[in-house]
């Protein structure tokens, strides 16, 4: 049973087509980049604006914020690392790392160092195939490290659809998603630089996952937007799952929020947010609109919120 109900899950903001990402600045606005191309951002009392048009061929996906107030963004229509200045201007920063090709790259996160782990979805197919991967998985999918000056290294390979990204607070490992066997893989961070052997730090979750944020006892926070569905002659299709689950810092989950009333459609990713970094947000993938739930632990806050 989900520990938050539908009457504590609201929505915010509107005109946000089909958001991938969602982050939260200093200021407390809420960004997220759609499939329109449209770069959008929700003030604190709700009101939204869409900021910057992104060039022809973008398909952004996940979303920093850099040292100099630039966004980078995923970008799986260039298969690259994009560069969104606030002024609106784009560019192409990194579109390979180490000899692996960023044909999917899906979601980012930096460090306290401002490196950026990237996770890769696959590494053989673009996105204009990934469903073969989504419905017939394949271990494909790596975790690269890019370095602010945009050197690079591969962290791990044979990823299951690779998917979102984040570091824990103590910033000990780093985590990334498979969505391709439901899981949670976690990847120490030796105090050289270098990384300890990948393991699967959860399972078994309830749907495919897509994105996580740690609060700041080291809980982790799972958005898991589909689910396998099978007809009765055997077809396989994906439904919307709507659930969000809590993962322990032992790696056992528990269910949190499940939505059905439109609020939460096909969640792919999360963040902390609000004046108290108790603010949950939430970015739906078919929708128009963030959601949000308050909860009574404040997030870990990111690289770009920290003062």
């Amino acid at each position: 049973m989900a520990i938050i109900g539908n009457d504590r899950v609201h929505r915010l903001g509107s005109g946000i087509h089909h958001s991938e990402a969602v982050l939260v600045d200093r200021a407390g606005f809420v960004i997220g980049f759609g499939r329109d191309r449209g770069a959008c951002r929700v003030s604190p009392d709700g009101v939204t604006e869409r900021f910057a048009e992104l060039p022809e061929g973008t398909i952004p996906n996940g979303t920093v914020i850099d040292d100099n107030g630039d966004y980078i963004y995923c970008c799986l229509g260039r298969k690259a690392m994009m560069r969104l200045t606030p002024a609106g201007k784009a560019s192409l920063w990194v579109d390979q790392v180490a000899g692996v090709p960023l044909l999917i790259p899906n979601f980012c996160t930096h460090d306290a160092e401002g490196n950026l782990y990237v996770s890769v979805t696959s590494t053989k197919r673009d996105f204009s195939r990934v469903f073969e991967e989504v419905m017939n998985p394949e271990p494909n999918g790596a975790l690269v490290r890019i370095r602010p000056d945009g050197r690079g290294e591969l962290v791990t390979a044979g990823l299951w659809l690779a998917n979102g990204t984040a570091i824990d607070p103590k910033e000990e490992a780093v985590y990334v998603l498979q969505s391709g066997t439901k899981d949670l893989v976690r990847v120490p961070i030796r105090k050289d630089g270098g990384f300890g052997k990948p393991e699967i730090f959860a399972k078994d979750f309830p749907g495919i996952p897509d994105g996580m944020a740690f609060d700041v006892k080291g809980n982790c926070y799972v958005t898991c937007i589909f689910n396998h569905s099978r007809d009765a002659d055997g077809k396989i299709s994906l439904v919307a799952c709507n659930q969000i689950i809590k993962v322990d810092p032992n790696g056992q989950w528990e269910p949190l929020i499940e939505d059905h009333s439109g609020k939460i459609e096909h969640p792919s990713n999360c963040a902390f947010g609000g004046p108290d970094m108790k603010r949950l947000y939430i970015a739906n993938m078919e929708a128009d609109h963030f959601a949000y739930a308050d909860l009574d632990i404040a997030g870990h806050k990111l690289r770009h919120q920290r003062p």
